[in-house]
């Protein structure tokens, strides 16, 4: 019997990743099957170098033969050593257990990039003596520092001679702080703001593009354009600089190099000033036609200078790409020459303008948003910086104008100096974010969830951008630890983040200091050390979150000693076990607040401290780190005992009045986090449990009272203490504080406050740090929820909660697609589920009481005793107080549970 044969093909989880840069990469792929309870029993996996040979199903490289294994994930290269900048087709079949065997996949490949540092022979150039000039910029959280110096785009150019017909053409680049590629006059891949950033006095990162269709025979010209992203003084960097290394491959087998050297030539050109605060600036009058084609006449160009760079390593994760072009909404004239166009929706990105005109017109787009009282820009959250880019017209007919080496973010753009009156036609809003794959999706009854769902979506796009940012907006975006390890499940649940997550677990790592100290800002172009507590957490939340959601041990190795040194250092700084001089931001951004009101910083940072213990010691369990284990799981306890020690007063956690360290007043985050983690001794628990819920409840009328630390886990504490309705009511309020009262508000992507504030100060209307709250939609509503690393066991129990009807959630696993919908019908709920090949799951079907009856496809499952073992896939385990549970193998289900 033939079985489908594998897809969704995809090594170091990228689709045709190219610029693979480990010598041992990682295969997996996903399985169909028509049957239930299936699961793969075998694999062969072939690797070629030629496309002949991988047609006919054959493996020089590697040909693994039949491998007994289950395993579709993380499936490492076992074949000869792997050569740099070399194209390898791969592909797979499998074998059911049944003992039927597929049909071999799709041809996939992957492109090496350069396996040994010394395969670089490529310099680093610039240009000699870059115009310069200076730009509002913060230096230092809200230190404004408006000399700082950057420097006008640099363009590079070399030709070159290709003597034969090429069988392959592969070309690593570089630019600091971004660059754009160009081969014979065209453009070179569809990165934009590329590559992404890092530390650059460690590292930098390149990419890898085949080239062998952009050559010709005879003179060929390579193009780099440099822009200054964050490469600038104010970081501790200098003027733009570029290194390419082309490897051209004949027909014949012969190979040659070109290289940048002192041998290119730099010019400036028509990209003036640049910034991603600045905006950018570019005059069509000096544009250079052909400027990157051999024919070009170079006699003003100058001989570049070679310079020292860092260390590089391959950009293994999806470039910033333009995903969706946004038409505006409205577009209108609140004063005589001012232009306002209104997208609807708060992003992050660029306008394209198109505009014609007299030669010398310039046209300013600034962007923002908010609009103020006289529908004018609102630009006081901006912190100052300039966020406008200028186009100066050349003048020959219609001109279209869009940056290369800025972003911003916003809703509005104000156009001024426009040669007429524009129309909606003139212009187009891109938006731009690293190209993760969306893997999730969520809808429901209540349309507030549905929409802050989308809030959140948009929210979490816009603050990626190589690095996790802050804000896409104002003169900030960084890389804040905090905002992205509380919502990295949310990220998990609904994008492949792994990639994402594995270079910024890099750029932590590089971070460290001697003494296992991180900073809060990574990378630390805001050195910021050492971390509060809750924000250098990031390091070890996200690796967790990456073995949880791929199952993959590797990452978890490289870092180990790394975490562990952060973790030591946690317990050198504390005092018997209480972090007292670290914290500063604790549970940031309560209502009414910035920092935490209620809450003591000292209690967040030691939970944190006993946080990242725990969870280091189950890291060290998963890679076998039995020393390590027991180690840290001792000094967990002593943790959680110091803990209780120092907050905990008969059920009561300890709280901040008129500045003061009590336990007079009830803080939820107090509450809700030591029963997150299980800390509350056993005899003082329930009392906890209902001061907890008092002060949502009661206190506040079921709104939160707190921060992003609280927000992130006192939905969970609530559901698993059964008390989801309560935690449901919290989750649709319209009324401050809430996400309700943010949409009522017309809020399109989620505020950094729980307030409605347009001044000056912190009021990002694009934060993301709020939006752990989608994670608890996948959880909890819809109910999926990983119970073994990499989805090999899934856990699914919906619940139906306030006045829902029906809740739907797909997931594209790393092991296939989960789907979960349920529908209330009358006096009956159905429930529908799809397990892909490979998982099992753990079901949980309401119940009604003692006379639940539950179907599946027509026949009855519950009670067991009437005849449940004759339907395939599904094992009855037992009914608790409001579900029944049963174990199912892969598959289509379709419950139906009412009361008889």
């Amino acid at each position: 019997m033939s079985i489908p044969r594998p897809v969704k093909l995809r090594c170091e989880y990228l689709e045709r990743p190219q610029g693979v840069d480990t010598h041992l990469p990682c295969f997996s792929w996903q399985l169909n099957h028509s049957e239930r309870g299936q699961a793969q029993e075998a694999y062969q996996v072939l690797v070629s170098a030629d496309w002949d040979e991988i047609q006919d199903e054959a493996g020089s490289v590697w040909d693994s033969g039949r491998i007994e294994s289950e395993a579709t994930v993380n499936v490492a290269y076992n074949g000869t050593q792997l050569q740099g900048s070399t194209r390898y087709y791969w592909r797979v079949r499998w074998w059911d257990n049944n003992g039927s065997e597929s049909a071999y996949s799709e041809v996939s490949f992957f492109v090496t990039g350069f396996l040994i540092s010394d395969d670089w022979k490529a310099q680093w150039i610039t240009m000699k003596k870059p115009a310069s000039f200076t730009s509002t910029i913060n230096r230092l959280l809200n230190g404004i520092d408006r000399n700082s110096r950057q420097y006008h785009a640099i363009y590079l150019r070399k030709t070159f001679k290709i003597k034969k017909n090429v069988r392959n053409s592969f070309v690593h680049v570089s630019g600091l702080g971004y660059y754009e590629l160009s081969l014979n006059g065209r453009k070179v891949g569809d990165h934009l703001l590329d590559p992404g950033q890092t530390d650059y006095d460690h590292i930098a990162l390149y990419s890898t593009f085949d080239v062998t269709q952009l050559l010709k025979p005879g003179e060929n010209t390579l193009g780099l354009i440099l822009g200054n992203g964050r490469h600038i003084e104010a970081y501790g960097f200098s003027e733009p600089k570029g290194i390419c290394q082309l490897l051209v491959e004949y027909e014949n087998g012969e190979k040659e190099t070109v290289i940048t050297d002192e041998q290119w030539e730099a010019s400036p050109g028509p990209i003036m000033e640049n910034g991603i605060y600045y905006g950018e600036r570019y005059d069509a009058r000096m544009e250079m036609p052909g400027w990157d084609n051999a024919d070009f006449d170079n006699s003003a160009w100058e001989q570049v200078e070679t310079v020292q760079g860092p260390p590089l390593v391959s950009q293994l994760m999806p470039p910033i790409r333009s995903s969706q072009i946004l038409k505006p909404e409205t577009l209108f004239r609140p004063k005589p020459g001012v232009f306002i166009y209104d997208f609807g929706q708060n992003f992050s990105g660029w306008a394209r303008l198109k505009v014609k005109g007299p030669a010398g017109t310039e046209v300013r787009l600034k962007f923002s948003e908010l609009l103020d009282e006289n529908r004018m820009l609102n630009i006081d959250a901006l912190g100052g910086i300039e966020a406008t880019d200028v186009y100066i017209l050349k003048g020959e007919g219609e001109e279209f104008f869009e940056p290369r080496f800025t972003y911003h973010g916003f809703r509005y753009v104000e156009l001024t100096g426009f040669p007429g009156v524009p129309t909606l036609e003139n212009m187009e809003g891109v938006f731009l974010h690293t190209d993760v794959e969306k893997i999730g999706d969520f809808h429901c009854s209540n349309q507030l969830l549905n929409t802050l769902h989308q809030n959140i979506y948009w929210g979490q796009l816009s603050n990626l951008t190589s690095v996790p940012t802050d804000c896409p907006q104002r003169g900030e975006r960084m890389g804040w630890m905090g905002d992205i390890q509380l919502v990295a499940e949310e990220a998990f649940y609904n994008f492949q983040m792994a990639p994402f997550f594995f270079k910024y677990l890099n750029d932590i790592r590089v971070a460290q200091k001697e003494d296992g100290s991180l900073s809060d800002v990574i990378p630390p172009y805001w050195s910021i050390y050492p971390a509060d507590p809750a924000w250098g957490s990031a390091y070890i939340t996200i690796a967790w979150y990456c073995y949880l959601f791929t199952g993959s041990t590797r990452i978890l190795e490289e870092h180990f000693e790394t975490m562990k040194r952060y973790v030591d250092f946690l317990k050198e700084s504390s005092d018997g076990l209480i972090i007292k001089t670290l914290g500063k931001y604790g549970d940031w951004c309560p209502p009414g607040s910035v920092l935490p009101k209620n809450t003591p910083v000292e209690l967040t940072s030691t939970w944190y401290f006993y946080h990242d213990t725990l969870l280091l010691s189950r890291i060290a369990e998963a890679i076998g780190r039995e020393d390590e284990c027991r180690e840290l799981n001792s000094r967990a306890r002593e943790i959680k005992k110091a803990f209780n020690g120092e907050f905990l007063n008969n059920g009561r956690y300890a709280t901040v009045t008129n500045g003061q360290l009590t336990r007079a007043f009830l803080s939820q985050t107090s509450q809700a986090l030591p029963l997150y983690l299980d800390m509350v001794p056993e005899d003082q628990k329930d009392r906890a449990l209902r001061l907890l819920k008092r002060a949502v409840v009661v206190q506040s009328d079921s709104h939160l009272d707190t921060g992003i630390v609280g927000t992130r886990y006192i939905f969970d504490v609530l559901t698993e203490n059964n008390e989801a309705e309560a935690a449901f009511k919290v989750a649709t309020q319209k009324t401050f504080p809430s996400w309700g009262y943010m949409i009522e508000e017309g809020a399109t992507t989620l505020w950094e406050r729980w307030e409605k504030l347009e001044g000056g100060g912190m009021n990002s209307h694009n934060h993301i740090m709020l939006g752990s709250i989608d994670a608890w939609f996948y959880r909890t509503i819809a109910g999926i929820v990983p119970l073994e690393p990499g989805w090999k066991k899934v856990g699914i129990r919906p619940h139906l909660l306030g006045d829902l009807t029906d809740a739907s959630a797909a997931l594209k696993t790393v092991r296939g697609e989960i789907a979960v919908s349920w529908e209330k019908l009358g006096d009956r709920v159905r429930i529908v589920i799809s397990i892909p090949v490979n998982i099992s799951a753990e079901v949980c079907v309401p119940a009604f009481g003692e006379k639940t009856r539950i179907k599946e496809s027509g026949t009855t499952i519950w009670p067991a005793e009437e005849g449940a073992d004759s339907v395939p896939g599904i094992i009855p385990v037992e009914a608790e107080q409001d579900f029944v549970r049963f174990k199912v193998s892969s598959g289509f289900y379709e419950f139906e549970a009412f009361e008889y």
